[in-house]
């Protein structure tokens, strides 16, 4: 779906309600009532023929009838009469669509079609876009528009929710009206057989108007399309999600899908991880990281500061954030003998800061300022048990008047008022003043660590991998006879030599069968290594020890292929951290690195072969840097209906060598994480100039995270092709770079492209770009685009001659190219 149709949906200019109703228990009512108390400026139109007007507005008895046509239809009526109303709206011309009723799947015609696929045809034959069916609606505060049978409205903000279960949209709508947080947009999926995730994260991850992104999961059914786009979102701003069906018994009761179409718990963690958002457990963590979301504000470091009025809000704060894997922050000497002239004796001017329970209002203030101008303090968790001296809210007022009054750097502030009645006045104060504030020391350290986690995940996106060695043996054809032939023989097992056989291809030796030969001083960990197909996010790689009683949930970590070095080393580092794998006293030594080469063999092999189902190597034995292979099983898929990876890999075949016009041979070829060394090493050989005409701007130099950014494509949705230097293999470097960026419809992409200095009129430029050119048209993408500036004469004659029709703008300064790729 195109950018601009989704805008049409959320952003429409009029609106009709198919099934309007004056009976205040109908849907058709609730939805118009909501839509007049809204300020929508548009054209509300009701239709029915069983009333003359609904609330107020003259009605219309069929769609036929109606003197324009809408924008959005929502419709309110019985199941039953779906299909045929989209149809008659497809006529009339709307293109977008609520649909309320559910229920659709399980209904037939007297001639046997289902009635969902009747509608969906339907929808696709005239251009109509499905929201639903069982959705909500949705809510656009910023425009007044409450196009929803909720009980109640949205406040404006900047949090956008997009959620599959209408029950959670209310609950968060109710709740959010007490704690004063606003939404940009509150949308009901319902069961999303039409616009579902993937498109919604794409409108909200570009729009101006939205800084966070929260998800309701039941499930989700193109895991590929999700993980793009979820991807490139989450580099812009957070996405939390909360995924109900953790247990296969409740998936079931959730999810519309058939038992063995349902994705595993573990798998859908470890996407998430993958994608850079964060997971939260329940609707009490999302409550509070909807609070965390709307008063904070990224953290740069992961310690805290507790300040409380008594030791057991201290210890129980303490123990909290050390059971959660958070650290305490040390206070400078200097900020510790300020308050050791404010706290009393008996109280603590060390962290956690105990002011003790007769503090007043007064020392809270004071302690707040001198926390506040160490400049030294990132996060900052303030606790208040219920004092008989004073109201809890005159204490709220004196901490929330410091932070205010402060000019200077602030710390992401959480606040902890204990209590019930006694601390709801001064909750209330906190969330108008913008601090968020929790109930109860776990709520608060909870807030804390999902950002704590967030952050991590995000580095975990920057981060830039370690190469593979040349020297790993990799014979892919050798792996591919290997299936070919049980694949000619109908055999859908590989036998144990076959299977030892295929890894050796990868470089991962087995043990001889006959000695069980394994040279090592110490016993070898006895690891297990698998792949698996998930029926939502493909082929997946899990890792943990060999055991009689093994399961994904309690014996494994999870990651999603492709795997390099990095993404690798994360994964054995979860693994230990939970305690999956176990370095043991009289074991031979983990080898990190050589572990995490294992993995991606196992991912390179995942990567090559599409037909392979699952892989089991256990045990594999590990003995530092010593690993090899004890027994191993491949399952190879017969039919065609091939499950591709949720993260499309490093497109090897678009690689290509070619000559320039001085000789020198180069490497065409996407680019990948690893190059990101290479990237800076080029962007700080352009010249200020050629820089100049690049960026449109004299820019600084990118920092680690914006080139890796640039580095780590998604190559479902961009593409970066780079000419590598052949001179010489040990010090490779990159001569010219072409990018190209594509919207989600397909339907425009624009360029840009930079060649070194030294290196213009040897026709490395046009060979980049024609490289761009045809891979664009192979991916269907209608038109490409590019803008220059008036001094780059020499870009614009290269467009010219390649086919871009050039027009000057001197109004603007700048030089627009455009090539039209598909008629």
């Amino acid at each position: 779906m195109s950018v601009k149709s989704i805008e049409q949906l959320l952003k429409p200019h009029s609106i009709a309600v198919i099934g309007a109703s004056n009976q205040p228990n109908r849907p058709g009512n609730a939805v118009m009532r909501n839509l007049l108390q809204g300020q929508f400026d548009g054209p509300i139109m009701p239709v029915t023929p069983h009333y003359k007007s609904v609330n107020g507005v003259l009605a219309y008895r069929s769609i036929d009838e109606l003197p324009m046509v809408p924008d959005l239809a929502i419709i309110c009526t019985r199941a039953t009469r779906v299909p045929a109303i989209i149809l008659q709206l497809g006529r009339k011309g709307t293109r977008n669509a609520i649909v309320i009723a559910s229920g659709l799947d399980n209904l037939y015609t007297a001639q046997g079609t289902n009635l969902q696929e009747q509608m969906l045809a339907i929808a696709k034959e005239w251009g109509v876009r499905i929201l639903g069916p069982d959705s909500l609606g949705i809510i656009v505060p910023a425009l007044g528009l409450n196009a929803s049978y909720a009980h109640t409205n949205a406040l404006p903000g900047k949090i956008a929710v997009v959620s599959q279960s209408s029950a959670v949209c209310v609950t968060l709508l109710d709740w959010s009206k007490r704690r004063r947080i606003g939404f940009s947009y509150f949308i009901s999926l319902g069961e999303g057989i039409d616009i579902d995730f993937d498109e919604m994260i794409d409108f909200l991850g570009r729009d101006a108007n939205t800084s966070a992104i929260l998800l309701y999961i039941d499930a989700i059914f193109d895991g590929r399309a999700f993980m793009s786009s979820a991807r490139a979102a989450s580099f812009n701003k957070p996405i939390l999600v909360i995924k109900a069906g953790t247990y296969s018994e409740s998936a079931l009761v959730t999810s519309r899908l058939q038992p063995e179409q349902i994705g595993a718990d573990p798998v859908y963690d470890a996407a998430f991880r993958r994608a850079g958002m964060l997971r939260v457990g329940d609707l009490r963590e999302l409550l509070a990281a909807v609070e965390t979301l709307a008063n904070g504000k990224p953290i740069h470091n992961e310690q805290l500061v507790i300040l409380a009025n008594g030791n057991g809000p201290c210890a129980m704060s303490v123990d909290a954030l050390l059971e959660r894997g958070g650290r305490l922050a040390k206070l400078d000497d200097v900020v510790v003998q300020q308050l050791q002239k404010i706290i009393h004796t008996g109280g603590r001017p060390t962290n956690p800061i105990n002011v003790l329970g007769d503090a007043s209002p007064e020392t809270y203030r004071k302690v707040m300022e001198v926390l506040l101008q160490s400049n030294s303090i990132d996060n900052l968790l303030i606790m208040q048990a219920p004092s008989a001296l004073t109201p809890g809210e005159i204490y709220a007022d004196a901490v929330i008047d410091a932070y205010k009054n402060y000019r200077g750097k602030k710390p992401n502030v959480f606040a902890n008022w204990m209590g019930e009645d006694a601390a709801q006045e001064a909750r209330l104060r906190f969330a108008a003043a913008g601090i968020a504030s929790f109930r109860t020391p776990e709520g608060a350290v909870g807030a804390f660590m999902h950002m704590v986690q967030y952050r991590r995940n995000q580095k975990l996106l920057s981060e830039t991998p370690e190469s593979i060695s040349d020297k790993v043996p990799y014979q892919p054809a050798h792996a591919s006879e290997l299936i070919e032939l049980a694949l000619s023989e109908d055999r859908a097992q590989l036998s144990s030599a076959e299977s030892l056989q295929l890894l050796s291809a990868y470089g991962i030796t087995g043990v001889d069968a006959a000695t069980k030969n394994f040279t090592t001083a110490n016993t070898p960990h006895k690891l297990r290594v698998q792949v698996q197909t998930d029926p939502v996010f493909g082929p997946v790689i899990l890792l943990g020890e060999a055991a009689s009683h093994w399961s994904i949930r309690k014996s494994a970590v999870v990651a999603l292929p492709p795997l390099n070095m990095a993404l690798a080393r994360y994964m054995v580092i979860q693994a230990l951290a939970e305690g999956k794998i176990r370095e043991r006293e009289g074991y031979a030594q983990l080898n990190m690195p050589a572990l995490c080469l294992l993995l991606t063999q196992v991912s390179q092999i995942v990567i090559d072969h599409p037909r392979l189902y699952s892989l089991l190597i256990n045990p594999v034995l590990v003995a530092g840097e010593q690993i090899h292979a004890l027994e191993a099983g491949i399952k190879l898929r017969l039919d065609n209906h091939l499950a591709p990876l949720a993260i499309r890999p490093y497109p090897k075949e678009l690689e290509e060598t070619c000559v320039l016009r001085d000789g020198q041979t180069v490497i065409l070829r996407p680019i990948k994480s690893e190059d990101e060394l290479l990237l800076q090493q080029f962007d700080n050989s352009q010249t200020k100039e050629d820089r100049y005409k690049r960026y449109f701007a004299d820019l600084p130099q990118f920092s680690h995270e914006q080139m890796a950014r640039l580095a780590q494509i998604d190559y479902a949705r961009e593409m970066a092709f780079i000419a590598v230097s052949q001179a010489d293999s040990t010090a490779e470097k990159i001569l010219g770079v072409v990018r190209v960026q594509t919207e989600p419809d397909n339907l425009h992409a624009e360029f840009a492209m930079a060649v070194r200095s030294e290196l213009k009129g040897i026709g490395l430029g046009a060979r980049l770009l024609q490289k761009m050119i045809d891979y664009c048209r192979s991916q269907n993408t209608k038109e490409l685009n590019g803008i220059t500036m008036l001094e780059n004469a020499g870009m614009a004659n290269l467009a010219r001659k390649l086919g871009f029709k050039v027009r000057v703008n001197s109004d603007e300064g700048l030089i627009d190219m455009r090539l039209v790729l598909q008629e």
